[in-house]
């Protein structure tokens, strides 16, 4: 009886087709100042830094997010993991660490660039596990992308 709903839910999935692209649920944008990174700044070491601190921020988010909810010690098996590569985009080369958890279908894809004298970062969450992309028409977080480093 208990997967009944589950075969529902999938039954409902494939249903509705295949061209069916759902967007992320949330974009956040940030900018501060450049303080001298350019664009010969992207490099191995940079990149490793970013995923580094996307890693740090995200195991203390889960760390508070346990004691939050009162999880024992012994439940605490989700653990964040994160890969970094650079892609480009028109003429904009972009540092992109996307960010998952074991145990855990939540999906981040951060994007940092740098616009004139600022750097600009964009989180797109996908709390549902969706993946995320960087260009796709109709797409929230491509939409910030394209806006943030003035693309066409």
């Amino acid at each position: 009886m208990r997967h009944i709903p589950l075969a529902i839910l999938i039954l409902s999935l494939l249903l509705s087709g295949c061209d069916f692209v759902p967007t992320p649920s949330n974009v956040k944008v940030s900018k501060q100042p450049a303080d001298g990174l350019t664009q010969n700044s992207f490099g191995r070491s940079f990149l490793q830094q970013l995923v580094d601190e996307v890693v740090e921020g995200a195991e203390l988010s889960l760390s508070q997010a346990y004691d939050r909810n009162n999880v024992p010690a012994a439940e605490r098996i989700s653990k964040p993991r994160a890969e970094g590569r650079y892609e480009w985009i028109g003429d904009q080369q972009l540092a992109v660490i996307d960010l998952s958890y074991s145990n855990n279908p939540m999906r981040v894809m951060r994007v940092v660039g740098l616009e004139a004298d600022q750097m600009i970062t964009i989180n797109c969450i996908s709390p549902a596990g969706i993946p995320l992309k960087m260009t796709a028409p109709e797409d929230e977080c491509s939409n910030a992308i394209a806006e943030q480093f003035k693309l066409k």
